[in-house]
């Protein structure tokens, strides 16, 4: 796993902890022939996630999956790095969205860092802000989890 794509993860981790998960069915998307695709992760039973920091065209095709996937919400988070114009990709991404989801259903997060750990908590906001406009609530996520204490 590239250092990018385990920063991102790691934004997420940091947003809303063990909520989100990047392993199991939940990833997985099926297209009808051969192993299932999978994307980044997913949070709370509710939010699918992908992780991007490549080429403005490949990260269109993330967008592909997080459209087919199951869960309505979707949340697209890039990292500055192999892109040439990351404002450009970003409003790409929020063009393609919108012709298949209404705008309450994503959203298109763009972080500061790229593996720069002493980025990490103001990503962290950015993913959090994002996730609780999504609908995420970690008051709920805590009580329909039962491995977690209801705070």
């Amino acid at each position: 796993m590239g250092s990018h794509e385990e920063y991102g993860k790691s934004v997420m981790r940091a947003a809303v902890g063990n909520a989100y998960t990047d392993s199991g069915a939940s990833v997985e998307i099926d297209y009808g022939a051969g192993q299932p695709a999978r994307i980044d992760g997913t949070v709370a039973g509710v939010i699918a996630v992908e992780i991007e920091s490549r080429v403005s065209k490949q990260i269109r095709g993330a967008v592909l999956d997080l459209i087919c996937h199951s869960y309505t919400k979707k949340l697209l988070v890039l990292l500055p790095v192999h892109m040439s114009d990351p404002g450009v990709a970003m409003k790409q991404c929020e063009h393609i969205l919108l012709r298949f989801l209404k705008r309450s259903d994503f959203r298109v997060v763009l972080l500061t860092g790229s593996g720069d750990y002493h980025r990490l908590e103001p990503d962290k906001e950015c993913v959090l802000q994002a996730v609780h406009e999504l609908g995420y609530d970690p008051a709920v996520a805590r009580r329909s989890d039962p491995h977690s204490p209801v705070a």
